[in-house]
């Protein structure tokens, strides 16, 4: 798996484990909360990235009433080795809809950057970007590319999800939809695996288990799933993500702070 696949992985996860954890917090009235997670991406016994995922409620663009999720992600000592991360993304999502109407990201490469705005467009059936990467000569770059009823963007689209109710699924359904991330349109999805005991923080947790599916990646899909756990209890809190990253061994996302406190079931 090359380091840019990996990091879409990162992200992509950290925005499923928030998703998940925004909907169980819905029925109690912290809807109207700011919600903060903090996640280490580990390999083996070592630290090599962390992430931050914050949603705001009550937000709005356009007179439009919006959830702001934000994700910022960093490599951390070998993590830098491995290609350095550095990167900020925002994401308004329409309330209504559950559709993505914007999105702004910043990444540094090395020493460069990369800034990308990103509008959709509904009715012309199109996603617009407008790039300025420092890494050209010439920086400014756009494009343009075709919507379809089920695209969502990386950060919105487990937003979608919301309209699940994923524990009254049979084991090994799933549900699919489009996600654009940068230049393409992915099929993904989540599949429902059933519910075990995990170690968790030194304790025995109940969880729910659920795999990432990336269909167009068949090692990762077949060989090496990307394995989800949130707990069973009426919070459903994200805890594990994993994978088996070949020639690196396992890979671990793992929640280490949940709105400034410790993780604690």
């Amino acid at each position: 798996m090359n380091f840019k696949f990996g990091k879409f992985i990162f992200l992509f996860t950290l925005f499923i484990s928030h998703t998940l954890y925004a909907q169980s917090n819905g029925a109690d009235g912290s809807k109207d909360k700011k919600e903060n997670l903090k996640y280490k991406l580990k390999i083996g016994w070592f630290t090599i990235g962390s992430g931050e995922v914050t949603i705001d409620n009550n937000s709005d663009w356009d007179g439009s009433p919006c959830y702001k999720v934000g994700v910022y992600t960093e490599t951390l000592g070998l993590g830098n080795w491995l290609g350095s991360l550095d990167d900020h993304y925002t994401s308004m999502i329409d309330k209504q809809t559950l559709k993505p109407i914007h999105n702004e990201k910043n990444v540094t490469v090395g020493k460069s950057t990369w800034e990308q705005w990103t509008n959709y467009d509904y009715n012309s059936m199109l996603v617009d970007v407008k790039v300025i990467d420092h890494r050209k000569e010439d920086p400014n770059r756009s494009w343009q590319l075709k919507l379809q009823e089920d695209t969502q963007d990386v950060l919105g689209t487990f937003m979608y999800f919301k309209h699940y109710d994923w524990f009254s699924l049979n084991r090994g359904d799933s549900v699919m939809l489009t996600t654009h991330y940068e230049r393409k349109l992915y099929q993904v999805g989540v599949r429902y695996m059933g519910q075990e005991v995990i170690e968790f923080n030194d304790r025995n947790v109940g969880a729910y288990r659920l795999h990432l599916l990336l269909p167009e990646n068949d090692k990762l899909k077949k060989e090496r799933p990307v394995e989800i756990w949130i707990s069973s209890d009426k919070n459903q809190y994200p805890l594990l993500i994993q994978t088996k990253l070949p020639f690196l061994g396992k890979g671990r996302v793992e929640l280490v702070e949940l709105n400034n406190g410790e993780p604690i079931f």
